[in-house]
């Protein structure tokens, strides 16, 4: 056979080249699709025949059939006998009948990937482009659409995965955006795709490509010169279809396709990584690379039919190599041969039928390679390969993903600002990159992206022993081994945390149900059962073995917490030193976090598992009170970018007779504190609890939440009464304080109200105030007609709304009357409250007292109290301002009739400049006031 002549365009275009060319093309498309076939099981095979057959025709009893008004026609398309046999197998009274098309709606069938390459597997999915002219309507996509998602679900009878896209070239060629390829992420990738499309398609039916018909040497001027093969008639319009050529890819996209298969090849990385590679030799010679795509069409001008050489993954790997070697990196170019060896499938160690054309031409490239036949074995049982070998191997994917990572950073510095790459893309990458791949104490790491099918040990051995710099460490060892031989054999993991641990075994499937499990010392604290059933509890929160995996939309946001589970008590009893002692049931408390008499926290230890919103899961070893507290806060500042309310909360404990009870009591106090800061309205608010005899305050502070101790009842009272510049809620642990009225007193608190609660008893009455930012004030008085008491303290509040009014800032509405409850105690120890309506007073009901000042210290500073007519000064009165005044009041009262002296209003001068004091304070001061003057009444004869 004569060797085939060799294409130029250099003297001018002729018809008979022309005609050369694109038929060499399509003998070359012709032979792929007959190694395609020749790979598939024979009901595969009789669908892809059937296909063109499918979208030729509408018919109600073949697949996709939706109306007979629905796109159909292929141009240059008539089924062959073997697909009319196979459409008649489908239907008995299938007749197929020619007919001529005036317009054709459809212009050509394409397969394209790896089908019909060295690449192809039994596995491979095919997609289809299905191409249509510009004129369809509306109605006649979605009904193309249709027709195309049903004969999808057809090809699944056969075993075929089936993806079909809807092209208009025209469309395409013009860059609009559209869901081309199940391939694509991030920025658009169309001359990517284009050019993969131009490498590795195969024509099924309708109309050529006009590229082919382009020389590789006009390729950067493709417009011009396929322009002028049509307005000169070179070729026939109505034959071809225009996709565009490869002259211009945008620096954004070419960006964007390389990220996103770096992307892909943190969770896929042998799928990946020759494209990786690929991408990176592209970039060295960007804006202007030389495509596979153009080298393949040059050697087709030049007379190349060699199917094997013009393979779109050998021409893949063989640019890679050529790169690799160029750089003498001979550690990435054995990783991209594996890869290569890997996608192929072949088992070449094994009785490989070297007939096979795929067998055969790996043989000849492992030869090249100078793979021995133990090299070739070793590979060859991937899928079984354990531990020890596939952490090596995922050190130099880690190292390869991480190299080319910089390298992308490199390129999207290199091309500037006006390249339109979006910076945003890359820092996605990276924090993916980062939550993969990054390691640190604590993180447990999956070492497995897909190298090996079975990790799983059937003995493993754990040790809890010092390591070398002399901390308590956690070992991991494969098989039976004691502590005499320990240090004849390297551990598989080290860690600080025994969750970590067992995480770590767990979801590299190291430890399953089944495996043997041999624990040193034998009479650690962390006894077998505990041990086994921490195990257990891990393999029930990830019954997958992996945690979830995070969208693009997800690492676009700051990570946070999803799931929280904690691991309490490890290898600790908190009730053994209480057993001892006969404590724990010397009283009725059996609150897990104010224990018996002397009110223990029985949480002692807890490690931490974190499931962040990237998917890390993250272990903290905490030890007692602050342990937990911390915990507490970490696991709520990391709720802060949460995308719903929700969070799983789960605690576990083995380790004592009160294990579950305890870990049910974390459970709850968590979940009733990262509930109440999730609600909208408690962003600001503080939650208020008890763990040992001390009470605790969690609150946000600036950013972050933060707790803080209070050391008695007494102490929490302190705080609850300090005046707040803003409204902060508060709300108490369920379990505590049930015996006061205070929980139930702030449950009634809202923002920019003032409310009175009164408790009438036998001889005195109790009142207490929220103001409008969630201050508490309290006093006690002398029993008296509730009525009464409550009339003064509105005639009062009253004053204060219409005094805060007038001043700088003020915002109290003088229309917002204060609310009234009376505070009553069921014998079931509850508390509830009623509400109460408190009579309007005349200004003739009552003698006015005022206080005049200009500080919030009536101790500190001059003031004066008028009474009616008489103003009674410090400046003249000094000390006995008290006494003078008592006196006074008491000598106007009807039968010198003895009951306390309040205030009715207050007025305060020279402090006007600064923000207006808040209610809770000028009550404070009204109390130590009316104190004073009470204490000298009593001594007034």
């Amino acid at each position: 056979m004569p060797e085939p002549q060799q294409i130029s365009f250099e003297e001018g275009i002729s018809r008979k080249d022309l005609k050369t060319i694109r038929r060499r093309f399509m003998n070359l498309h012709r032979e792929r699709l007959r190694r395609i076939l020749g790979e598939l099981r024979p009901s595969q095979h009789e669908f892809i025949t059937l296909l063109p057959l499918l979208f030729h025709i509408n018919h109600p009893m073949l697949p996709g059939f939706v109306n007979s008004e629905s796109p159909a026609g292929i141009p240059d398309y008539g089924p062959s006998q073997k697909a009319l046999t196979i459409a008649r197998k489908l239907s008995r009274s299938f007749s197929y009948k020619k007919r001529a098309h005036r317009t054709f709606l459809l212009e050509g069938l394409y397969l394209m990937g790896s089908t019909g390459t060295i690449g192809q597997s039994a596995g491979s999915d095919f997609d289809v482009w299905l191409c249509h002219t510009p004129s369809l309507s509306g109605d006649q996509r979605r009904t193309l659409q249709e027709k195309a998602e049903l004969i999808e679900k057809a090809a699944d009878e056969p075993d075929l995965e089936l993806h079909i896209f809807l092209i208009d070239p025209e469309d395409f060629r013009a860059g609009k955006k559209a869901a081309l390829s199940r391939e694509s992420s991030g920025t658009t990738q169309h001359s990517l795709l284009l050019e993969e499309f131009y490498r590795s398609a195969v024509l099924l039916a309708g109309r050529y490509p006009l590229w082919w018909l382009v020389p590789p040497d006009r390729e950067l001027d493709y417009r011009n010169y396929a322009d002028n093969l049509i307005s000169h008639r070179f070729v026939n319009n109505a034959e071809l279809l225009d996709f565009g050529g490869l002259d211009h890819t945008p620096a954004a996209e070419f960006f964007g396709a390389a990220l996103w298969q770096l992307y892909k090849g943190i969770d896929s990385p042998y799928k990946s990584i020759l494209k990786i590679f690929l991408m990176e030799a592209y970039s060295r010679d960007f804006p202007h690379p030389q495509w596979l795509a153009q080298q393949a069409k040059a050697a087709i001008y030049a007379g190349e039919d060699d199917l094997n050489k013009l393979d779109a993954y050998f021409l893949l790997y063989r640019r890679v190599e050529e790169y690799l070697i160029q750089l003498k990196d001979e550690d990435r170019l054995e990783l991209a041969r594996r890869c290569f060896y890997f996608k192929v499938g072949e088992t070449l160690s094994r009785d490989s039928n070297l007939q096979h054309w795929r067998a055969a031409e790996l043989f000849k490239l492992t030869r090249e390679w100078g793979w021995s036949q133990a090299q070739l074995q070793i590979l060859d049982t991937r899928a079984d390969w354990k531990i020890d070998q596939v952490i090596r191997e995922r050190n130099v994917l880690v190292g390869v993903l991480s190299r080319s990572y910089r390298l992308l950073t490199d390129f999207a510095r290199t091309q500037g600002e006006h390249s339109r790459i979006d910076p945003m893309e890359l820092n996605l990458l990276g924090r993916k990159l980062y939550a993969a791949l990054d390691h640190h104490p604590g993180k447990v790491d999956s070492i497995n992206p897909g190298i090996s099918k079975d990790l799983s040990e059937p003995h493993l051995s754990l040790h809890h022993r010092r390591s070398r710099d002399g901390s308590l460490a956690w070992m991991l060892y494969r098989g039976a081994v004691d502590e005499e031989e320990v240090l004849d054999f390297k551990p598989i993991k080290i860690t600080l945390n025994l969750i970590e641990i067992l995480l770590w075994s767990h979801i590299n499937q190291v430890w399953d149900k089944d495996a043997i499990i041999s624990l040193y010392p034998e009479e650690d604290h962390v006894s077998r059962d505990e041990l086994l059933a921490l195990h257990k509890s891990l393999r029930n929160l990830f019954p997958s073995g992996k945690p979830a995996t995070a969208s693009m939309k997800t690492l676009s946001r700051p990570a946070y917490a999803r799931p929280l589970t904690l691991f309490i008590n490890l290898g600790t009893d908190p009730l053994q030193h209480l057993a001892k002692e006969g404590k724990q049931l010397t009283s009725d408390r059996h609150d897990p976090l104010s224990f018996g008499a002397a009110r223990n926290n029985l949480v002692l230890n807890l490690e931490e598992l974190v499931e962040t919103s990237w998917g890390e899961l993250l272990v903290t070893r905490r030890e007692g009170t602050e342990g937990l507290l911390d915990a507490l806060c970490q696991n709520l500042n990391l709720q802060g970018q949460a995308e719903t309310t929700s969070s799983r909360i789960s605690s576990y404990s083995f380790s004592s007779i009160r294990g579950s009870q305890i870990a049910s009591r974390v459970t709850e106090l968590f979940q009733h504190i990262i509930g109440h800061f999730q609600q909208s309205e408690n962003h600001e608010g503080r939650f208020t609890f008890r763990l040992g005899h001390e009470f605790y305050m969690v609150q946000q502070n600036d950013k972050d939440f933060a707790w803080r101790s209070l050391e008695s009842f007494e102490s929490l009272l302190e705080e609850l009464e300090q005046p707040q510049q803003t409204f902060r809620p508060l709300t108490f642990d369920p379990r505590i304080l049930t015996n006061t009225p205070y929980p139930t007193l702030f449950q009634h608190s809202r923002r920019d109200f003032i409310q009175i609660f009164y408790q009438v008893g036998r001889e005195q009455t109790h009142i207490y105030l929220l103001d409008e930012q969630g201050a508490l004030f309290q006093q006690t008085l002398p029993a008296d007609s509730p009525r009464f008491l409550m009339r003064q303290q509105r005639r009062f509040l009253n004053s204060l709304q219409q005094l805060r009014s007038l001043m700088p800032g003020g915002e109290i509405n003088l229309f917002e009357e204060p609310r009234f409850y009376e505070l009553k105690q069921a014998s079931n120890s509850d508390w509830r409250v009623e509400p109460r309506r408190v009579p309007l007073t005349r200004p003739d009901d009552y003698m006015e007292l005022s206080l005049v000042t200009d500080s919030l210290d009536a101790t500190a500073r001059p003031h004066s109290l008028i009474c009616g007519d008489h103003e009674f000064s410090r400046l003249e009165y000094g000390e006995e301002i008290y006494t003078a005044t008592a006196i006074h009041l008491q000598g106007l009262r009807e039968g010198n009739q003895r009951y306390p002296i309040y205030l009715t209003s207050l007025r305060l001068a020279g402090i006007q400049t600064i923000e207006p004091p808040r209610t809770v304070e000028l009550l404070q001061l009204k109390k130590r006031v009316e104190q004073r003057l009470n204490r000298v009444l009593d001594l007034v004869p």
